[in-house]
């Protein structure tokens, strides 16, 4: 073994004494020609071993990490019994969680439930409550909060904005871990119920309901979602300006990647751009679509989502009469050029509506219009027919004094005139006032609106722009001839409250003041059909009535547009009803990334 030994060391030391003697012999071209060859080729190796280890390299997101986030208004009932406002939600869906959570594709998952039944006509839901679920301060979730949430919704006292959708609704205590929900009828939007934030009874219970909205915990909220308030900094004038917070590791869903969330209040749009400009906050919502240049030049990423807010043309019959002749709507339907409205308006960040579905819900196959001037002479056709004459001043009008076409012979000669005609009816003019909001996107929309009826001889007032609360008291109050407004359908069930003939009047939401008795029934059948499948023919139904019926002009829904850190990842957009939605998925959010192998990802 040892002369083995001897004869491979003297073997290797012969070898490199003949390789230093060939490298001897090289002149020094050779050696140069040489040496290139050997740098390349390691080069090459080196870049081979790069990309075959690339082929099995994946981002895959890591825990940690800060993330500011800046929104419009100061939030001041983080409370899910009475949030109101936007910014109030935002901040209740990132401290509170519900029984069930909606995510990004408008499914539903247990969130606080570990599991839940519903009887097959869906009047009775069980849930069973997760025992390891926890609120912030470390105490249990169990069925006394529940109960107790949704006692303080249906208080009359608090006034939450809650209390509709639990009308009818009684609970009750199966053990500490289970409750039931019991319907006086079935309900299609239910489950949208059942993601209400839940309050931790312990903190609240003595809490004076007519002190409700004033305590402390509205803004030192405790709850039970992914993160927890950790501190409020207060503005000069003692409103909350920043909210810090952190991720709640007990969360139900698995504690969150993003480690701290820090949220920041501004007066206005202006100043929350000028914020992202600047990089002084990493994303907001809710952009404006003429700031989204700006925006996207200090790189950012614009993400959009189509919101199911329905804006258009709503008539009142009873306050001008030109609206029941159904000729007009016709025309004004097809004289409407929509897209140009949507890019004029909404810098293409919308998209055209023609029916009261939300898309959503049911897709229109309809066939978009290729809006042309054969379009408008189409429109100007049917008042043609319908009897609306031009008058000199161009507005069209119809009945009252008209004239009608002679011939007759004159010094032998025939000729063809007109002579004015009584009628026993008195002239309408095409005229009326078309009333809006005071916003710069409402405004330019209704004079759009104008230029577009112009075309038809219709005359359109659109002086009456109004704030919202004095908006809001004339439209409950059924005081206007047409109105430009938005309807916000967050559940089927809405589509009830919006066209059902039994809420054209105040409280009711049918401000088209429509009346349809096929669309009743179809609306009343649509609100107990508890199979989606089954719903679909009849929304079918619905579409189809809609469209031989028009009980007003819908025109666009607008886009939300949500400036991002292209760092952040995992963000979807896909099915959000509101803008806090955009927070259903906020757990599984990252902005720090780790390359692994493919086989060391779960």
């Amino acid at each position: 073994m040892h002369n083995f030994i001897l004869f491979i060391k003297e073997f290797h030391i012969y070898k490199k004494k003949e390789l230093l003697d060939a490298f001897a012999s090289f002149s020094r071209k050779q050696f140069l020609i040489f040496s290139t060859i050997v740098a390349l080729a390691l080069v090459s190796s080196i870049i081979l071993i790069a990309k075959v280890n690339s082929m099995f390299l994946v981002d895959v997101p890591i825990s940690g990490g800060t993330l500011t986030e800046g929104i419009i208004g100061i939030p001041t009932l983080v409370n899910p019994v009475i949030a109101t406002s936007d910014a109030d939600k935002d901040l209740t869906s990132l401290v509170y969680s519900g029984l069930m959570r909606k995510t990004p594709e408008g499914e539903f998952i247990p969130d606080l439930a570990e599991s839940y039944s519903e009887s097959p006509d869906g009047l009775n839901y069980t849930f069973t409550i997760k025992k390891n679920a926890k609120f912030q301060d470390g105490s249990n979730v169990t069925a006394d909060d529940v109960i107790f949430t949704i006692e303080k919704i249906k208080d009359p006292i608090i006034k939450s904005p809650r209390k509709n959708s639990w009308d009818g609704v009684t609970v009750t205590k199966m053990d500490d871990y289970t409750v039931t929900f019991t319907l006086s009828q079935s309900y299609i939007s239910f489950m949208d119920n059942t993601t209400i934030g839940i309050l931790p009874s312990v903190l609240w219970k003595s809490v004076d309901v007519s002190k409700f909205n004033l305590s402390p915990l509205n803004t030192k909220a405790i709850g039970s979602g992914p993160y927890e308030i950790k501190s409020v900094v207060k503005n000069s004038d003692g409103t909350s300006g920043k909210f810090a917070l952190e991720r709640f590791n007990d969360f139900a869903l698995g504690k969150p990647r993003i480690k701290y969330l820090n949220i920041i209040s501004y007066a206005n749009g202006k100043d929350l751009v000028g914020a992202l400009t600047d990089h002084f906050i990493d994303q907001a919502g809710g952009i404006s679509p003429e700031n989204t240049e700006s925006v996207i030049k200090a790189n950012y990423i614009i993400r959009t989502s189509t919101l199911p807010r329905i804006f258009g043309i709503f008539f009142n019959a009873n306050n001008n009469k030109i609206f029941a002749d159904s000729a007009v709507i016709k025309a004004f339907d097809l004289a409407i050029d929509r897209q140009d409205i949507v890019n004029q308006v909404l810098g293409g960040y919308g998209s055209t509506v023609h029916n009261p579905i939300p898309g959503r819900i049911l897709k229109d196959d309809t066939p978009e219009v290729i809006f042309s001037n054969v379009t408008i002479d189409e429109a100007n056709l049917i008042l043609d027919n319908a009897g609306w004459i031009k008058g000199e001043d161009g507005i069209r009008v119809k009945g009252g004094a008209t004239t009608k076409t002679v011939t007759k012979k004159v010094n032998g000669k025939t000729v063809t005139g007109t002579v004015p005609v009584k009628s026993t009816t008195p002239s309408i003019r095409l005229s009326f006032s078309l009333m809006t909001g005071d916003t710069p996107e409402l405004r330019q929309t209704t004079e759009l609106i104008k230029e577009q009826l112009a075309k038809l001889g219709a005359e359109v007032d659109i002086s009456k722009v109004y704030e919202t609360g004095q908006l809001n008291q004339l439209i409950r109050a059924r005081d206007y001839e047409a109105l430009f407004f938005g309807q916000i359908i967050n559940h089927e069930s809405d589509l009830y409250s919006f066209w059902h003939s039994s809420q054209r009047t105040d409280p009711g939401l049918n401000i088209a003041m429509y009346n349809n008795k096929k669309v009743d029934t179809l609306l009343e059948s649509i609100q107990k059909t508890l199979s989606v499948t089954d719903r679909l023919s009849k929304y079918e139904d619905l579409m189809d009535e809609f469209n031989n019926n028009i009980p007003a002009i819908l025109i666009y829904s607008p886009k939300y547009l949500y400036a991002t850190s292209p760092h952040l990842n995992n963000v979807s957009l896909d099915y959000i009803t509101i803008p806090s939605d955009r927070f259903s998925s906020v757990y599984t959010w990252s902005i720090d990334t780790d390359k692994v192998w493919k086989i060391f990802t779960k």
